[in-house]
C-alpha cells in the first residue's frame, strides 16, 4: 500500500503546490478589495479541486489517490457554489476556506499515517496536517464568534491555507517509497566516524 501512495503523492504534490501558491495571491486580491472576498475564495476553491483531479487523473491513480479526493469534491463543490450563489457574506467565505483547509490536512494526514505505519519518514507532513487542520479549524469557527465577518479576515485564512498547502505539497515531493535501510550497530558507528550519517 505504501509504494501507490507515495508514488501518488509524488504525482499530485505540484497541483497542492500551485494551489497554496493562488491561495496567496487570493489573500492579497482580497487584501486590497479588487473583488468580493466571497468570489475570490470560491474561484481559490474550484481551482484547487480541478488542479488536484487533474494531477490524479494525469497517472497519480483513482485508488491510490484516495486521500486526495476529500479537496477535490470540496474545492469543486465550494466554487460552485459561491460563484453560482449570490451570497457575499465574508463569514461563509472564510468558513468555505476552512472546509477545504480542513479536508486537505485530513488527506495529508492519512498519508502521513501510512508512511508512519511503514516506518518511512514523512519529513514533517504529519505536523504540517494538523497545522492544515488547525487553520480550518479556526477558519470555521470565527464566524461563529462573529469574527470574520471582513474581507481581512479571509484574506488572512487564505494566506494560512496557502502556507500550509505548499508546506505539505513540499512534503509529499519527496516521500519515499520504502524505509531507510537497517543498519547494523558496526555499520552505524562506521559512518558516524567517517562523517555519512
Amino acid at each position: 500500500m505504501l509504494e501507490p501512495l507515495a508514488r501518488s503523492s509524488r504525482l499530485v504534490w505540484w497541483a497542492f503546490a500551485a494551489s497554496g501558491a493562488l491561495a496567496l495571491v487570493a489573500a492579497a486580491v482580497v487584501a486590497v478589495a479588487v473583488f468580493p472576498a466571497a468570489r475570490v475564495a470560491g474561484i481559490w476553491e474550484l481551482a484547487s479541486g480541478v488542479l488536484i483531479l487533474v494531477a490524479i487523473l494525469r497517472g497519480a491513480g483513482l485508488r491510490a489517490s484516495l486521500p486526495f479526493f476529500a479537496p477535490v469534491a470540496a474545492g469543486i463543490l465550494l466554487g460552485v457554489a459561491a460563484l453560482v450563489l449570490p451570497e457575499e457574506d465574508e463569514r461563509i467565505a472564510l468558513i468555505g476556506v476552512g472546509i477545504w483547509s480542513v479536508l486537505a490536512g485530513a488527506g495529508h494526514l492519512t498519508v502521513a499515517r501510512v508512511a508512519r505505519a511503514y516506518r518511512v519518514p514523512d519529513g514533517g507532513l504529519y505536523q504540517v496536517a494538523w497545522a492544515s487542520i488547525g487553520v480550518g479549524v479556526v477558519a470555521t469557527t470565527l464566524p461563529a464568534f462573529t469574527l470574520g465577518a471582513s474581507a481581512l479576515a479571509v484574506s488572512a485564512g487564505l494566506a494560512a491555507a496557502g502556507v500550509v498547502t505548499i508546506l505539505a505539497a513540499q512534503r509529499l515531493r519527496v516521500l519515499p517509497s520504502e524505509p531507510p535501510p537497517v543498519l547494523s550497530k558496526r555499520e552505524q558507528r562506521r559512518r558516524e566516524r567517517t562523517g555519512q550519517g
